[in-house]
């Protein structure tokens, strides 16, 4: 049987998503599981194939709780591991979002706080690059349309 840090094991991932989707089966909204199911198996077979994971379905069906699991079942399918969680941490131009953590980063204020300010520095170097490209663009008469 495989325990889930048991990183020697190829299956452990697809042993503990297995487990895991099974308890979202049982709590999650049918249409909202369903969801969740085809972004997991596109993305396993993608991996499988060696391929890298990347945006599976359709954006607009992936309610904030779809994210969350989705991003759950994708850390536990890549590390075979469960002990780890998710927290809050503020994406691209501020909206809220969540990024998956070590549970010893998660249970230490410090060092979760210490990765949110990384990541708002990130943030904010990826922005300021963002707008100088825009305004070399817009000086040399390009679009900056995404």
């Amino acid at each position: 049987m495989n325990d889930a840090n048991d990183f020697d094991s190829e299956d452990s991932g697809v042993d503990n998503v297995s487990l895991y989707m099974e308890t979202l089966k049982a709590r999650m909204d049918p249409e909202q599981y369903d969801i969740l199911a085809r972004a997991v198996h596109e993305t396993a077979h993608l991996i499988a194939e060696g391929h890298q994971a990347g945006p599976v379905g359709d954006a607009s069906e992936f309610t904030p709780e779809v994210q969350r699991e989705y991003a759950t079942v994708l850390a536990i399918l890549l590390t075979g591991r469960m002990d780890h969680r998710l927290v809050e941490m503020p994406s691209h131009g501020g909206s809220p979002g969540f990024a998956i953590v070590e549970a010893s980063v998660a249970d230490d204020p410090v060092k979760l706080q210490e990765m949110r300010e990384n990541h708002r520095r990130f943030v904010a170097e990826w922005q300021a690059v963002d707008n100088e490209l825009d305004g070399i663009a817009r000086a040399s008469g390009l679009s900056t349309d995404d």
